[in-house]
């Protein structure tokens, strides 16, 4: 048995050896991580380490990357890249759009964040009118309501010990997102509170697996707890979307083809997403009841989690940063005098402090911190000619703070990185909140507008301050930027 073992473990280390020798001969102008083992590889920098320390590791590696490296994890390669030229190259070319395979965990085939790119390109062409720019200004009064609700849940707060703003911004974010995808009726149903549930276990276990290289076998991961969770989970979202398309379709097969004003405009009133997609000519070529329900996961998901985060670090930055608070709270009060004036996207646009604010808070604290892209055709990157098939993988959060983009002072929160001049003057590929190129963000207005109300309707209502320092700040690796502590912020009511 013992001489079994040791053939086994050679053969492994003299095919490791031929893989990375080949890989590494290819691509020998781009500098290898080190140190790298055997059949480990890079690995050690995950492997047994908590999420913060994953975090911290991983934004070290492109901290440390001028342009680009090669890092192995076990016996994959991945190249990681720094620089904004090469981002642009490889997120802007069209043989760049495939998402690797750990995306496949998600096990959402026909999600736009985890499809493959053959199955993507139809579905994001077919879901872009979904996300107009009418059909997201119908959706504002939705969220005014969720934000006014949002108050009411904080005000008993407001007198006492610091309270974690996320289980807040995270309940209106999720009221807004199923009233502008599913209805009303999706919050009112009595398996609500289940469905919600098991959606964020569905998508919690995914992460896990996602960035734990340890799991990746299918073999080894279905003898874990969280493959029979994730497995319950996914099942019961899956039904329950059903059942709501089910009863939407019946709908919209009783309502009258158009509801036009009799002033012969267009009605005001929201077009919600599954009635968007559900009413389209070609419904029954592109889409389907499974491919629907798990379009509709996905934004559900991604929408709910990213634009709480977002919410949540702004506040605390708010709270970190006394002095800009109060200057967002008088242009607040200049342009809206009184609480009963009606939000609408020109109003937002004028809020332009409000604006730089929520920019630089996603400067330093961009929800989407980490991506990874797979070439279909092979790439040139700085002369080296690079073979279809390999993973690039980006992170935000340091290209953010690349101090030959940002200045000396990239580290420290300005919200005047991003006056006019100095937005004019920066690499286009250097500020990605939401992503780059064709695949970027398909949610990124609606995130704004859902985001800048949710803000105006917390300062208006409340000074916040907090006892967490911006330099103490730490975050976790996973597919949201979350902070490795709660967002504790002590709330008081403004008069």
């Amino acid at each position: 048995m013992l001489i079994l073992f040791s053939i086994i473990v050679a053969l492994l280390l003299l095919l490791d050896f031929i893989k990375k020798h080949q890989l590494n001969q290819s691509s020998c102008a781009i500098p290898t991580l080190h140190p790298c083992y055997p059949l480990l590889g890079n690995s050690l920098l995950l492997l047994g380490k908590s999420e913060q320390k994953r975090f911290e590791n991983v934004s070290d590696v492109h901290r440390k990357t001028s342009r680009i490296q090669k890092c192995w994890i076990g016996p994959q390669l991945i190249y990681a890249v720094a620089h904004p030229d090469l981002i642009q190259r490889i997120l802007t070319d069209p043989n760049c759009c495939e998402k690797p395979f750990f995306y496949d965990f998600v096990n959402l085939k026909h999600g736009l964040f985890s499809a493959k790119y053959k199955l993507w390109k139809p579905y994001r062409k077919s879901l872009n009118s979904a996300f107009n720019a009418k059909i997201l200004q119908s959706f504002v009064p939705i969220f005014e309501k969720c934000s006014r609700e949002m108050i009411s849940r904080m005000k008993p707060h407001s007198r006492g010990a610091p309270v974690d703003i996320l289980q807040f911004t995270s309940e209106c974010t999720l009221e807004m997102v199923c009233q502008t995808t599913l209805g009303t009726e999706a919050l009112e149903r009595e398996e609500k509170s289940e469905f919600l549930s098991n959606l964020r276990i569905l998508f919690s276990r995914v992460a896990t697996r996602i960035i734990s290289f340890e799991l990746y076998s299918d073999m080894i991961y279905k003898l874990t707890s969280g493959y029979y969770e994730e497995k319950r989970a996914r099942k019961y979202c899956l039904d329950y979307a059903y059942q709501i398309i089910a009863e939407r379709q019946s709908n919209l097969r009783r309502q009258p083809s158009s509801e036009d004003s009799e002033d012969g405009y267009e009605s005001r009133a929201p077009k919600i997403f599954i009635d968007q997609v559900l009413s389209m000519v070609d419904f029954e070529t592109e889409f389907n009841v499974q491919n629907l329900s798990e379009q509709i996961l996905t934004i559900l998901a991604a929408g709910h989690d990213t634009s709480a985060q977002m919410v949540a670090h702004t506040c605390l930055f708010l709270a970190m940063f006394p002095e800009w608070q109060e200057q967002i709270a008088t242009e607040i009060q200049t342009l809206l005098p009184s609480a009963d004036v009606e939000l609408n996207p020109e109003l937002l646009r004028q809020l332009t402090v409000l604006e730089k604010f929520l920019k630089e808070s996603m400067r330093l604290a961009p929800v989407g911190p980490i991506i990874a892209r797979t070439n279909l055709a092979d790439i040139e990157l700085d002369g080296v000619l690079i073979p279809r098939g390999n993973v690039f993988l980006f992170n935000f959060y340091t290209l953010h703070r690349r101090k030959d983009f940002w200045g000396p002072d990239a580290e420290q929160f300005n919200p005047e990185n991003f006056t006019p001049q100095q937005t004019k003057q920066r690499h286009p590929f250097a500020y990605l909140p939401f992503s780059g190129g064709s695949r970027n963000c398909i949610g990124a207005r609606y995130a704004m507008y859902s985001t800048k109300i949710m803000l105006v309707h917390i300062v208006r209502n409340f000074r916040l301050s907090t006892d967490i320092k911006f330099e103490n700040l730490r975050y976790l690796l996973d597919i949201t930027l979350n902070l490795a502590f709660e967002h504790l912020i002590k709330l008081k009511l403004r008069e």
